[in-house]
């Protein structure tokens, strides 16, 4: 399977846990494609049999198997899909949470921020620019949560800031250099936020910072000055959920 663009409809799903995880969603593949020497597995099996009778299923050598897969140490079954569709909620209620990621180029943060966002019960996850959150490595670090959790790529960020605005969100925007501490009480009781979160080596440009309703840092002692972008989400979605 060719190495597919951002843009394409169809994504690709590797590994029978994962595909697993698809099924239990609802999400029917329209390709399955499996190692011969796979078959004799009970996890693939196991999703073999629960695939629909018009699902294509092809089982290739391993040699032929290992030319096709996008990993260097594939995993044993691969499978073509629609890509889940999702769009900015136009109404977000009391404790909502989005978290919208601005040029986060390494698809393993953009895929650790989806699995937090569905462990915070988050409401979507916005993606502007950067990594393609529906790249297998970004797909592999959610462990699943890309499948259920609404993701929502949007091509500009100001103006999905404004959707979520529009939608009764609070802009909360992380910003390691400015801002009230994040455990000072300030995102808890927001009602809806959406939480803004930039590159790994930039943070966000002052074209999101400056419109923001709130900054937030994260206090550090010593010489660091950020923390990776997937632990700050972490801490950040948390500490919004957290009750007074």
């Amino acid at each position: 399977m060719r190495r597919r663009a951002r843009t394409d409809a169809t994504v690709i799903l590797e590994g029978p846990r994962t595909l697993s995880e698809a099924l239990a969603a609802g999400i029917e593949p329209s390709v399955v494609v499996t190692a011969e020497s796979a078959l004799g597995s009970l996890p693939v099996r196991d999703v073999l049999g629960r695939l629909t009778p018009g699902v294509e299923v092809m089982v290739l050598t391993d040699q032929a198997f290992q030319s096709v897969a996008p990993a260097v140490s594939p995993q044993p079954m691969l499978a073509l899909t629609d890509k889940p569709q999702a769009v900015v909620p136009v109404s977000m209620a009391r404790d909502d949470l989005a978290l919208v990621l601005v040029g986060v180029s390494d698809p393993g943060n953009t895929g650790t921020i989806i699995r937090t966002a569905e462990a915070c019960a988050a409401c979507c996850v916005v993606v502007a620019g950067g990594a393609d959150p529906w790249a297998p490595k970004a797909v592999r670090a959610s462990a699943g949560s890309v499948l259920r959790v609404p993701v929502v790529g949007a091509e500009d960020a100001g103006a999905a800031l404004t959707a979520l605005r529009e939608a009764g969100a609070s802009i909360v925007a992380a910003d390691s250099r400015e801002g009230e501490a994040h455990d000072s009480g300030v995102l808890v009781g927001q009602g809806p936020v959406a939480l803004v979160l930039g590159s790994e080596s930039h943070g966000l440009d002052n074209s999101i910072l400056a419109p923001a309703d709130i900054r937030v840092r994260i206090g550090m002692a010593g010489d660091t000055e950020s923390l990776n972008v997937a632990m700050a989400a972490t801490i950040l979605a948390f500490e919004y959920r957290r009750r007074p």
